[in-house]
């Protein structure tokens, strides 16, 4: 059965609904049509003997059609097949959404579709790089269980303010670049400002290392060895240009580690390097060593002074599994450097296993949060393995006063209100008339602040960026302003575009009518003589004319193309391919 786009955006978190736009099908030109099919049988003509073996197989598998755009319907009715989803977006979507959409097993498209001048190359996402670049290699079980867990853990990497500045960026550049009527000054401020804002960023955070990984893996890896290699990489294989050029010894083939994270990229240009994995589970192993050094696997002192320097809401998991999401403002240490208490500011809340707790959420503890973090003095038992009977036996009872004393030197003293226990650990533990004293015997707490949540567990086990609970918790940023900026046509346009779709009915009916190609191209010479692509699939169609009329036609086309490659690096290239192809 067929899944709708309403279906799919209504199965998805509604905390990334708003990344999400609906697919217009009926804004598709015939001018995009014909660039799609250009493109696609170039790419598989050519990648059908470089390409990693899953990208034929794939194409099939994921409803890529090679003669028109895909629908996105036919997408997800092929992609729920293989269990994934497909939903379509607005150029780039925030990195850290962008990666929990891979984890949650959908992929995410771009609606847009390159226009001819950008044929062999844009700086912008498209469908073309989305769908016949990304889709068909998740056709491998061993790739998409990569794809789906580098998204899982780039949705809990650490970010910073800089990365979403460098981020929109990227994504106005890539808007501007691939705006036909765009002035050579807005792309050379554009330009600026990127480069202004990767220059800044000298200390990459956590996600954008991890996003280096994804560009040299994901967007343009090669599999095999350095003299032996197939294309997987999205980049790779949904660009005419770059899937060749990568082909040539002046672009170094390196063998993939973790340290291809420290090597930066230019989404503008091609690229100077390309890393080559054995096999797709080298990929994982390589995923798998670097989120080793994660702060969401490290936890502890030093992942928290992380989230507190990126300045977004993060959030902090004790040892007992209760999650503090917040932003994070201060933090003590012991004198090994262990961590004893933490603060946030603003809106906060407790959860446990990704569900907020009831009566934790951001209205209650809109104003900030602070607990202790350690073992109690005297036990060498984790304060989240004390039972009742064990709390008693400290003298630790609800309805009286009570003294807490921390290994630390913190102390925690007022009445016991309650308790909250999940699976056999001590979660949280409230307290009235309260005063926390710090090692230095300073204020932490003091009783007419109201009352104290104090969260329970040994340390900090895992640290990482956004909220628990996103449902309940949303701290993606809004929808981006800077959206693709739509063409208007002209009437001569509109006009071209008729005669791209004359050109492909009659293509579809079978026969070869010479005497309306030859019309149509009679109007191609009159009002639009750089029209390279509907002359090449004239040509093509008086090509199949087995009765051998339309040779003036064919002498004609041919001459004009031959004429035409002197224009340009790009028409060269494009129409010399597309010659080749007809031959």
């Amino acid at each position: 059965m067929e899944l709708t786009q309403d279906q799919v955006i209504a199965s998805i978190p509604s905390y990334l609904r708003q990344f999400v736009v609906k697919q217009h099908y009926s804004e598709y030109t015939p001018e995009h049509h014909a660039t799609w099919r250009y493109i696609m049988r170039r790419n598989v003509d050519y990648l059908k003997n470089v390409a990693h073996e899953a990208y034929l197989e794939g194409l099939k598998k994921t409803g890529i059609s090679i003669d028109t755009v895909p629908h996105i319907n036919e997408m997800n009715d092929r992609l729920g097949q293989i269990g994934w989803r497909a939903v379509v977006v607005d150029g780039f979507v925030p990195p850290a959404a962008f990666m929990e959409f891979s984890e949650h097993k959908i992929l995410v498209i771009s609606a847009d579709l390159r226009n001819i001048g950008n044929i062999l190359y844009t700086p912008a996402p498209d469908i073309v790089h989305e769908a016949a670049g990304h889709a068909p290699i998740i056709a491998d079980p061993l790739y998409a269980e990569y794809l789906q867990k580098f998204g899982q853990y780039g949705a809990k990497a650490v970010f910073s303010k800089l990365d979403y500045d460098i981020y929109e960026a990227i994504r106005y550049l890539s808007i501007i670049k691939e705006y036909p009527n765009a002035t050579e000054e807005q792309i050379a401020e554009a330009e600026r400002v990127l480069e202004e804002k990767t220059a800044a960023n000298t200390e990459p955070s956590e996600a954008a290392l991890l996003s280096r990984m994804h560009w040299w893996t994901v967007e343009y890896g090669l599999v095999g060895t350095p003299e032996d290699f197939k294309l997987y990489g999205a980049g790779l294989l949904s660009s005419v240009g770059e899937s060749k050029a990568c082909m040539s010894p002046e672009v170094k083939k390196i063998p993939l580690t973790v340290d291809c994270v420290n090597t930066n990229y230019d989404i503008t240009k091609m690229q100077p390097q390309l890393f080559v994995a054995r096999d797709f589970q080298h990929l994982l192993d390589v995923l798998e060593e670097f989120a080793d050094q994660m702060c969401f696997r490290t936890g502890g002192a030093k992942s928290i002074q992380r989230v507190i320097g990126s300045e977004n809401v993060g959030t902090c998991v004790y040892s007992s599994g209760i999650q503090v999401s917040g932003t994070f403002t201060e933090l003590m240490t012991d004198e090994a450097g262990h961590e004893i208490y933490l603060k946030t500011s603003g809106p906060t809340q407790l959860s446990y296993t990704d569900t907020e707790l009831e009566g934790h959420g951001t209205d209650y503890h809109a104003d900030g949060y602070s607990s202790v973090v350690g073992k109690l003095s005297g036990t060498g038992k984790a304060p989240e393995d004390h039972s009742d009977g064990d709390l008693e036996a400290l003298g630790i009872v609800a309805g009286k006063h009570s003294r807490l004393a921390f290994a630390s030197g913190i102390v925690v003293e007022g009445i016991l209100n309650h308790s909250i226990r999940r699976d056999g650990k001590l979660l949280l533990m409230q307290f009235s008339d309260c005063t926390v004293t710090g090692p230095k015997g300073e204020t932490l707490f003091a009783p007419d602040w109201g009352v104290y949540d104090m969260c329970v567990g040994e340390r900090i086990a895992s640290v990482y960026s956004g909220s628990a609970d996103k449902e309940k918790f949303n701290v993606y940023p809004p929808k981006s302003t800077k959206t693709t900026i739509k063409d208007e046509y002209t009437p001569q346009q509109l006009r071209l575009f008729e005669i791209y779709q004359e050109i492909r009915d009659l293509r579809d009916s079978g026969k070869v009518n010479v005497a309306a190609l030859s019309s149509l191209h009679a109007e191609l010479n009159i009002a639009y003589p750089l029209a390279w692509l509907p002359r090449l699939e004239i040509l093509e169609l008086v090509n199949k004319n087995l009765n051998g009329s339309g040779e003036m036609l064919r002498t004609a086309l041919t001459a004009e193309l031959e004429a035409l490659k002197s224009h340009s690096d790009q028409l060269e290239n494009v129409i010399s391919a597309g010659l080749e192809r007809l031959v």
